[in-house]
């Protein structure tokens, strides 16, 4: 007989990527003269402010179009950071236009990519101990898989922050989608408000994770605030049908 299948969801589950997010959102966009209003949220791309944008691009010349020596001087950046050895050693500047999009897209998966996906904490400092007890419990009831939605920029940083947090996990499962996190699961743990609002589908059980982005919304069988709080749950124990010996 098979054992039940438990998804557990990586984002404000086990990494608290929104912490960092915030983080590096307010050091790249904000200033003194802007208050930028620290908010748990989810949708990064809707709760925050992103803009169209205009980015000027230079691109070096080949080496056969360049002057074999130039003169030191030319080197020397005036007040606006240019020189005059620039037109020499750059083509003309380019401008790309960016959509709000392409700039949300490019802070979230380049230029900031390994910090927020890579380098963010877990969610409070005892967790990894909590969630390893947990599996440890009932590993001979179910299968754990630990479950996320990510892209090809995101997976390797990912990869990398669930090595920080040393949980034995034997399976990995990254999506496209939320949704798709339920072709993998007969239990899923998440925060995720997608989720919670889409509902359940016959014969699964969801486990809300509660957070501020997702008090209003009533799913689930079962609301907690950390994972730590399903060991030894009674609650818990009927969903999985866990026989306490």
């Amino acid at each position: 007989m098979s054992k039940l299948r438990i998804g557990i969801d990586v984002d404000e589950v086990l990494r608290a990527k929104w912490l960092q997010f915030d983080r590096f959102y307010t050091q790249e966009f904000g200033d003194e003269e802007t208050d930028i209003e620290a908010k748990y949220v989810y949708d990064y791309f809707n709760e925050y402010v992103w803009e169209d944008s205009v980015e000027k691009v230079k691109e070096m010349r080949e080496p056969e179009d360049t002057p074999d020596t130039i003169n030191p001087i030319d080197y020397q950046v005036d007040d606006k950071g240019e020189a005059p050895a620039d037109f020499m050693l750059f083509k003309p500047e380019e401008k790309i236009e960016l959509t709000a999009k392409e700039v949300y897209n490019r802070f979230m998966y380049e230029d900031f990519l390994f910090e927020i996906h890579g380098a963010a904490p877990k969610m409070y400092p005892q967790l990894d101990l909590h969630v390893n007890n947990f599996l440890q419990k009932y590993e001979n009831t179910v299968d754990f898989t630990v479950m996320s939605v990510e892209n090809r920029f995101s997976i390797p940083p990912t990869l990398f922050f669930l090595s920080k947090i040393s949980a034995r996990f034997k399976n990995y499962k990254f999506v496209d989608k939320s949704v798709d996190m339920w072709k993998e699961a007969d239990v899923l743990i998440t925060t995720d408000p997608e989720i919670l609002k889409l509902g359940v589908p016959w014969g699964k059980k969801l486990i809300k994770l509660k957070r501020p982005y997702n008090e209003n919304i009533k799913a689930g069988s079962l609301e907690v605030l950390q994972v730590a709080d399903l060991i030894d749950n009674q609650d818990f124990h009927k969903i999985i049908k866990y026989k306490t010996k």
